[in-house]
């Protein structure tokens, strides 16, 4: 059960409403529109079989609207099978959804004035239903509609305003001479219209923020990893050593390079490239310790951020790396086998140094790697070079 909620709400999340087409969203509406004729069947059955309810009615209007409720629910339902057997005709998709939008506005405008104008329901229902569309639909189609629904409910103020109409014709003469905020009955009624559209526009909001927060993280996930490699790149990097060194922690770079990858991508071509660096990203995401922090720095180079660490276990960790990358050949399905070497550079920092100067000491060291024949580990700490083999003495 656990799993199955999650994994909704991973789809709700990953899903955006956003990216929806109009005939995807015109169907949302029309199944909206489906359920408020639901609630208008579920209210009006009650009634019927309430005889102490039938005097707040007006019986003759309402057994006529239940019909109509039903009629209605079949043509909705033919419209959605309409929008999904045209789901992918390009002018559906343009220009119904204007038709769409009008048959559920017209349909708010009829219940609204059904139970008043002026009610607590017909308001309520209207902003929150204008604030969906302007956010679900293009401005042209929701202004269009905007423009249509208060021309219609400005008409009909007039009208009731003249007694050319009835105001609020589904209740009975009787509640409406009285006081309706004293009556139980429409209070209740107000009650019931209001909270599932309450509860709707809730829903609707909460997934769209839940939506944007996982965009807001997605973006910022993008924003920090190398689409090749998955490693964190660049700017990610400095920022992590720009964290380290405000909190004055030690920590040790080691800058590496491919060894003749030029030749790699030159011989079997960049996708056998790329896919030698997406083999040396897993290699060194798999060996360096969970606390460090390995990046792509940018062509065949990759950098590794070490912090709180000797400078001999940094060795053996670079060491580490460059044997395994050195006896793991690049198998392809073909049977074809690449041998690929990588040199180390490693660079001593100090909570004085920058960022830049603790690359520059790594820079230094993975230049002089290669000066000596690749395939190396070499350190370079501000004065000397020393390789993995020799004895480290560092001031």
């Amino acid at each position: 059960m656990n799993d199955l909620a999650k994994k909704i709400f991973n789809y709700i999340q990953s899903n955006s409403i956003m990216n929806w087409t109009n005939i995807q969203k015109c169907i949302l509406v029309l199944t909206l529109a489906i359920m408020i004729h639901f609630l208008w069947i579920i209210w009006k059955v009650y009634i019927l079989y309430t005889p102490d309810l039938l005097q707040w009615v007006n019986i003759p209007l309402l057994k006529n609207q239940l019909l109509i409720n039903f009629i209605s629910i079949i043509s909705l339902i033919i419209l959605i099978c309409i929008s999904i057997y045209n789901r992918k005709k390009e002018w559906v998709n343009h220009f119904f959804s204007y038709f769409v939008i009008t048959i559920f506005i017209l349909i708010l405008v009829l219940d609204g004035y059904l139970v008043g104008i002026y009610s607590p329901a017909t308001i309520f229902t209207s902003v929150c239903v204008t604030g969906i569309g302007l956010v679900l639909f293009n401005q042209k189609i929701i202004y269009f509609n905007l423009v249509l629904s208060t021309s219609i409910f400005s008409t009909l103020i007039y009208l009731t305003t003249q007694d050319a109409i009835p105001y609020s014709p589904i209740f009975s003469q009787k509640l409406l001479n009285g006081i309706p905020y004293y009556n139980y009955f429409w209070v209740y009624s107000m009650v019931y219209f209001i909270i599932p559209v309450m509860l709707i526009g809730l829903l609707f909001f909460e997934i769209l923020l839940m939506q944007w927060r996982y965009r807001e993280s997605l973006f910022e996930k993008i924003s920090q990893i190398d689409p090749l490699t998955e490693l964190y790149n660049r700017r990610f990097f400095n920022e992590k050593v720009t964290a380290l060194q405000q909190n004055e922690q030690s920590y040790i770079i080691i800058l590496l390079d491919l060894d003749h990858f030029k030749t790699i991508n030159d011989t079997y071509g960049h996708h056998v490239g790329d896919t030698a660096l997406v083999h040396i990203a897993q290699t060194l995401s798999k060996t360096v310790r969970k606390t460090d922090i390995v990046a792509r720095y940018g062509g065949e180079e990759f950098i590794l951020l070490l912090p709180e660490i000797t400078v001999t276990q940094a060795f053996e960790i670079a060491e580490k790396c460059r044997n395994i990358i050195a006896s793991q050949a690049l198998q392809f399905t073909d049977g074809q086998c690449i041998h690929i070497t990588a040199s180390f550079g490693i660079g001593v920092s100090s909570s004085e140094l920058s960022i830049d100067q603790a690359i520059y000491y790594a820079d230094q060291a993975l230049y002089h790697a290669k000066q000596s024949g690749r395939n190396q580990v070499q350190l370079y700490d501000g004065s000397s070079f020393q390789s993995f083999q020799s004895e480290i003495v560092l001031p």
